[in-house]
């Protein structure tokens, strides 16, 4: 049909884009719900009280800081805008949500344990050890 089409891409690129931009869309969303309370989230106010109650330091800037990271830094993967460098504020969340709040649940998602916060921080890591894909904006 386009005998002179010739698409340039490799399937690690195009893996590559898939992995960034899902796990973007991931915190995009739960940032949304602690930050703006989308998509049936506490909001800010909500998540604040929600660390207050954790006994977390400075619970409100905590709560901008981790709910920013989600949804800014997950902006950042979608658009592919410094996505290596995006993952790293997003690592230091899970690190912080499995000591915090999942870690003693154990590792069952079914009690509440860290075995989500974990598949999350191996995508992250594949993310940042992996070179630029074709289709991000600025690395």
């Amino acid at each position: 049909m386009f005998p002179n089409l010739k698409l340039n891409f490799s399937y690690p690129d195009v893996a590559q884009l898939i992995l960034r931009v899902i796990v973007g869309v991931v915190f995009v969303f739960h940032g949304a719900q602690k930050l703006f309370g989308a998509f049936g989230g506490p909001g800010i106010k909500g998540f604040t009280g929600y660390l207050t109650s954790l006994n977390i330091p400075f619970p409100e800037i905590n709560a901008y800081m981790a709910a920013g990271s989600e949804f800014f830094c997950g902006l950042a993967l979608i658009l592919g805008l410094w996505a290596r460098w995006a993952v790293l504020p997003l690592m230091v969340t899970m690190i912080v949500a499995i000591v915090t709040v999942h870690g003693p649940n154990g590792f069952s998602i079914s009690n509440k344990g860290y075995e989500y916060n974990l598949v999350l921080m191996a995508a992250l890591a594949a993310i940042f050890l992996k070179r630029p894909d074709k289709w991000s904006l600025k690395e």
